[in-house]
């Protein structure tokens, strides 16, 4: 999967961006902000910083804050993005970890809902920004910390140093939390 495919919110919002030809009617025409926030955020920001040179502008316009306030709505995305990614991969370890609980059901659910909420918000800039290997590893420690002193601990203990998961096994239209749950149970494999 590439990381430049639209995600399923930035086709819908893209399909209801309307724009004016030069005939006068409106047509679909998708937007920067309506495919990707935060690349939107940080170019508006760089323009807004652009005026601040010019002279003709009233001195009480605060182009900086304002700046820094339009990048603040795309690094904020990001961040909504880096933690539901987090919340998956901290519940994809709970399934692995205790795969008879009573809660695995409502573990499966809140991954759907993490994954629904990562995809509306998902844009394609984000991908050099995302450290999944970083997010894993804030999961998983958190993960140690709190089954330490259980039965689970030693299972906890032995999760792997980098993700078993990249960032397209969660970014597809669905996630299957079953199956990546299985990912994290099985051995991993002998180098060949």
């Amino acid at each position: 999967m590439s990381h430049d495919i639209p995600t399923k919110a930035q086709a819908t919002r893209a399909r209801t961006a309307r724009a004016t030809s030069a005939d006068g009617p409106t047509v679909d025409a998708p937007t920067l902000y309506d495919a990707d926030i935060l690349l939107w955020s940080e170019q508006q920001a760089a323009v807004i910083r652009a005026l601040g040179h010019r002279r003709d502008l009233p001195n009480d316009l605060d182009i900086a804050n304002v700046a820094e306030e339009i990048e603040s709505v795309g690094r904020s995305e990001l961040a909504t993005v880096k933690s539901q990614i987090r919340q998956i991969l901290l519940h994809q370890m709970k399934l692995a970890i205790e795969p008879q609980s009573d809660a695995v059901r409502h573990w499966e659910g809140e991954i759907v809902t993490f994954h629904s909420e990562l995809v509306d918000r998902y844009a394609p800039s984000m991908a050099q920004r995302i450290d999944i290997d970083a997010i894993w590893r804030s999961a998983r420690d958190s993960m140690r910390r709190s089954t330490r002193g259980t039965q689970s601990a030693a299972f906890s203990a032995g999760l792997p140093e980098t993700s078993p998961f990249g960032l397209d096994d969660l970014l597809g239209e669905r996630i299957d939390p079953a199956l990546l749950a299985a990912r994290l149970q099985a051995p991993p494999s002998a180098p060949a």
